[in-house]
């Protein structure tokens, strides 16, 4: 049995022996408190860090990351002129502009606080686009690795399933139908698969609803995520690159056009190299016109304000004629398509959801009708 401590003599080896035991215990209640705090400060600061990004730009970083990672492992293939780069990057460098506009009479007047207002709008303007300018290079440049790391391609099976569900390829099919108007109308609806959704984006932005346009921006970054996994997993190419139906299967052999703009289209896409990009499985035009009709149904307001469904109906037809383009220009297999249907719907039901659960800091208000 343990006596109190004060009924030992202070001087006897049994009241050193129960000090020094009173200290190990001390120091152990010390060390756990200390790896309590500890485990509770990180996810404190995890959360603090998702709370300073958004979802938006933690997801972009998140890309940046697996670039880095493919560059030390394959080596550097960087990509910086293709659509999609310069749209985002002017839509930017023209905001910026447009910021500067509504504030050079301020400016040039010397008001005070003009400078401090417009460096804040910059800022922000910087921070809401940002993510798209980063996630679209990202995304250029790491569709270049994706024919190097799984060698082999499933395009025979895309192929067999086509044949098996229809009968007949139907991008060879297609071809009853070429002329050249045609093959005009298909190359344009098929290159503004970009510029439809950033076109909400840029409203949104202009109207200073920054969490409407951080959810769009997710969505977007989610589908190239998701679509460039795909890709490293599923590489395939388009039809017009699969062997036995280039070499003969097709009916016309080339495709051409009135005004002559699906060469130019296909000029750029064909200096790529069909053994080192293989980014057809999914389709991220079809997913990304998903995501347009789903945001101009969503945020049509920002456009048009009284009818606010009308950039939905405006964008009905073209989307429609983006998706039957990737077929007639020989870009997509069907599987493809189905493929970015879902990845469309999946990743534009998912960004509402993170914009509602993603961490905000306590003083945080919202951001929605913030002026710019």
């Amino acid at each position: 049995m343990r006596l109190p401590v004060d009924a030992i003599d202070a001087t006897s080896p049994a009241a050193g022996e129960v000090q020094r035991s009173d200290a190990r215990i001390d120091s152990g209640v010390r060390r756990g408190a200390a790896v309590d705090d500890v485990t509770v400060a990180r996810p404190k600061a995890l959360r603090q860090v998702a709370t300073v990004l958004g979802p938006d730009l933690g997801l972009a970083i998140v890309f940046l990351v697996a670039l880095a990672a493919l560059v030390a492992e394959f080596g550097a293939s960087f990509v910086w002129a293709k659509g999609p780069i310069l749209v985002a990057g002017g839509i930017l460098l023209s905001l910026l502009v447009v910021a500067f506009v509504r504030r050079a009479p301020a400016l040039l007047r010397g008001a005070p606080g003009a400078g401090t207002d417009f460096r804040a709008a910059a800022r922000r303007v910087i921070r809401d686009w940002a993510p798209f300018t980063i996630i679209m290079w990202a995304f250029e440049s790491m569709e270049t690795y994706t024919g190097v790391i799984r060698k082999t391609g499933i395009d025979a099976t895309l192929y067999r399933l086509d044949l098996r569900l229809f009968g007949v390829e139907p991008t060879v099919w297609a071809g009853r139908l070429y002329h050249p108007l045609v093959t005009d109308w298909m190359s344009f609806a098929y290159g503004l698969y970009f510029v439809l959704p950033m076109v909400v984006a840029v409203a949104l932005s202009l109207r200073g609803r920054r969490d409407d346009l951080r959810e769009l921006s997710t969505a977007v970054i989610l589908q190239m995520g998701v679509g460039f996994v795909l890709f490293l997993v599923f590489p395939a190419g388009p039809p017009r690159f699969y062997a036995p139906l280039s070499s003969g299967g097709f009916s016309p052999a080339h495709l051409h056009s009135l005004t002559g703009l699906y060469e130019v289209q296909q000029s750029a896409f064909d200096t790529v190299d069909p053994l080192r990009v293989r980014s057809a499985f999914p389709s991220l035009h079809c997913s990304i016109a998903v995501l347009t009709l789903f945001y101009a149904w969503r945020f049509g307001d920002a456009l048009f304000p009284v009818r606010r469904r009308l950039y939905f109906w405006l964008c009905l037809p073209l989307v429609v004629s983006l998706w039957l383009s990737t077929i007639y220009l020989r870009h997509h297999w069907v599987p493809d398509i189905a493929a970015g249907l879902l990845l469309g719907l999946v990743s534009s039901m998912l960004a509402p959801w993170l914009r509602r659960t993603w961490p905000r800091g306590l003083n945080d208000r919202p951001l929605v009708g913030q002026s710019r």
